[in-house]
């Protein structure tokens, strides 16, 4: 007989306990031939917020970690991922909605289908019903400053963050892509561990389109799959302009992670070898 994989799913949160714990319930009842572990990160240092989640104390598969300081969601993450045994690591944001029982298996299957792919997401849905931009193209440093203030308008630059957006993107069709956004991101046990982990230089924002850089540079896919749905609340932390930095110290945060990321890409293509391959139509790419 077969032998049961192991799922490791990683919720850090930062004040949203409600949601984590209608996140849990739904992870609990989750149908297929695996087991699962939850891995809480609590970075709230909120006694109202522990007092939620504490009622998971005693659930044999559901580990709760309450940090004395908000350490950052990248690095709540990988201490997440330290404490987990699973084949695969699911990284799940505390507001996900679980739409179906089946969804960890259909994402295993999607693995199972393609030995080559490496990071997987899916499809969200918010609660209003609209579907987040949760796909993107690899940053670049013009894209990203033209979209975050007045220039996004001008007819000669528009389309410069409307490219790096990918506004033209289908969520409804499966596919290969740059990256994806950590909010629901599942990888293989193997690529976690070639690459090393997220990089937590960054606090909040860019850990995924470099994990996701990594990937493909490792020769590995990032594949969207569209027909797997989740919910999603909808709240974007770093919503805002340059006119909004001194009064949201989230979108401070999002600036300094670009910072991070555009220096440390400065001299590497702005598109892995491999996903340029791919996306030119060459089938010379080598996957493992």
């Amino acid at each position: 007989m077969a032998k049961k994989i192991l799922i490791s799913i990683v919720i850090v949160d930062f004040f949203k306990a409600e949601r984590v714990v209608d996140n849990v319930e739904r992870i609990l009842t989750q149908q297929g031939f695996f087991d699962t572990e939850v891995i809480i990160i609590d970075n709230s240092v909120d006694a109202e917020n522990q007092q939620l989640l504490s009622q998971y104390d005693d659930t044999d598969n559901v580990t709760l970690i309450f940090n004395q300081e908000n350490n950052g969601y990248t690095r709540g993450c990988n201490q997440g991922a330290d404490l987990c045994r699973g084949d695969y690591l699911f990284f799940v944001n505390p507001d996900i909605e679980w739409k179906s029982e089946a969804t960890l298996a259909d994402v295993i299957a999607v693995y199972q289908k393609d030995a080559g792919i490496g990071i997987v997401g899916t499809r969200q849905l918010n609660d209003d019903g609209s579907i987040p931009d949760t796909v993107r193209r690899f940053p670049n440093l013009l894209a990203q400053v033209v979209r975050r203030s007045s220039l996004r308008h001008w007819p000669l630059l528009k389309g410069v963050a409307e490219h790096y957006e990918y506004v033209d993107f289908d969520y409804y069709k499966p596919g290969n892509v740059d990256w994806i956004q950590s909010s629901f991101m599942a990888i293989s046990r193997s690529v976690w561990e070639k690459i090393g982990g997220f990089d937590d230089r960054y606090f909040i924002f860019m850990a995924d389109p470099d994990i996701c850089y990594k990937c493909w540079e490792l020769g590995y896919k990032v594949h969207y799959e569209s027909d797997i749905v989740v919910g999603a609340d909808g709240l974007r932390c770093s919503a805002g302009g340059f006119r909004d930095v001194l009064r949201n110290r989230v979108l401070r945060f999002h600036i300094r992670d670009a910072c991070i990321y555009h220096f440390q890409y400065l001299l590497k293509p702005s598109v892995p070898r491999a996903r340029k391959l791919q996306v030119q139509g060459s089938s010379s790419v080598n996957y493992e």
